[in-house]
């Protein structure tokens, strides 16, 4: 795993009660090119790593193998000598699907309905996250078998990342070919609520994930911290109370995270927000979906989060790969949740039309 930079302690950030700019960097500059912007992108890495999510581990440094099972995939992950294997379900699109091989694929942490996917020619793969790393403190599972948690280390690592780690191993797989059937050069990754946010985490790091799909994800994924609309009145309803900082560094949550991100004492004084994870993913496919009633996960601080990225598209020419597709309802995935994305999909992978822009929320009237 990479270095840590020497970064001031989170008892020592100044309290930034704006949204920070994507275009700044830490000592002033500003982006006024393409390639300056590769640069900010990696700055913003290198603070996300270093004071929320963990350091991911270096790839080359690893040696993925695989079995073909009855289900998938059986993903051998090697590291000095050390050893750890997760499954993996993959799912085929039916003969019947109108498309030919290889097949576009979309990538699940935790459950995903593959039928619909499967029928509209998208191969799926679930990932099973309690193997890979378990949904608790104690951080046991492959990932933690190879690097062992220590807080205050380069193994200081929360299961958010671990999981999109584990998302990674499997795409090298496919890149050697393990499914002639699917074509690992388009691949998306999705994930609802928690996984969701290990979604974006994945893929805000991840190159090779040409489409992100963060499915309500909330605090520590696609909403906004400086932007909390509690009591406000929409049509639909009152927002409730979202998910705030203390619940991320709760005993029941702050395994996601790394130790320095337990530290912080105000949201405000994070040296970034959510904007900027997401505009990690830019100019790659970006899809934001959720329910408006979902208040939990702060759906309007998710859709300040896309207005934010978007300002890095359109910065970067790639405007019509970032979209939102927000619709009526809470906390789950629905079958309008999964059109969207294979509609968002066939859009950046078969260059496909659809009657919608993925431009537009009831925000945007004024909610």
């Amino acid at each position: 795993m990479p270095k840590k930079q020497q970064l001031i302690a989170p008892s020592d950030r100044p309290i930034m009660p704006e949204l920070p700019d994507p275009f700044v960097f830490r000592d002033g500059r500003k982006v006024s090119t393409p390639a300056m912007w590769d640069k900010r992108a990696e700055e913003l890495k290198e603070l996300f790593q270093h004071y929320m999510y963990g350091y991911a581990p270096n790839r080359s440094a690893e040696r993925a193998d695989y079995e073909i099972t009855d289900t998938g995939l059986l993903i051998q992950v090697t590291i000095r000598g050390k050893a750890a294997s997760f499954p993996a379900e993959v799912s085929l699109p039916t003969r019947d699907c109108g498309f030919d091989g290889p097949y576009p694929v979309i990538f699940s942490l935790g459950a995903f309905e593959p039928d619909t996917a499967n029928a509209r020619g998208y191969a799926v793969v679930t990932l099973r996250t309690e193997a890979i790393a378990s949904d608790k403190a104690a951080r046991t599972g492959a990932f933690f078998e190879l690097y062992p948690y220590a807080p205050k280390t380069d193994t200081d690592v929360g299961v958010l990342l671990a999981w999109g780690w584990a998302a990674g191993k499997t795409l090298d797989a496919l890149e050697r070919n393990a499914y002639p059937e699917i074509d690992s050069k388009r691949a998306a990754i999705t994930g609802f609520s928690r996984w969701g946010k290990a979604a974006l985490v994945a893929g805000a790091l991840d190159e090779r994930f040409k489409v992100v799909n963060p499915h309500c994800s909330g605090a520590g994924g696609m909403a906004s911290f400086r932007r909390s609309f509690e009591g406000k009145m929409y049509y639909w309803g009152i927002a409730e109370r979202c998910e705030p900082l203390e619940a991320l560094q709760s005993e029941s949550e702050s395994h996601w995270f790394n130790s320095t991100f337990g530290e912080f004492k105000d949201a405000r004084s994070l040296p970034f927000d959510q904007h900027e994870l997401a505009s990690l993913v830019a100019p790659r496919g970006l899809l934001v979906t959720g329910g408006y009633a979902d208040y939990w996960t702060n759906p309007e601080g998710m859709h300040v989060s896309y207005l934010g990225a978007s300002r890095v598209y359109e910065f970067l020419g790639a405007d019509d790969r970032i979209g939102i597709a927000f619709r009526p309802g809470g906390h789950n995935r629905t079958q309008e949740d999964h059109d969207n994305l294979l509609d968002f999909c066939d859009r950046c992978f078969r260059g496909f039309r659809c009657g919608r822009s993925f431009k537009s929320s009831l925000y945007d009237g004024g909610y």
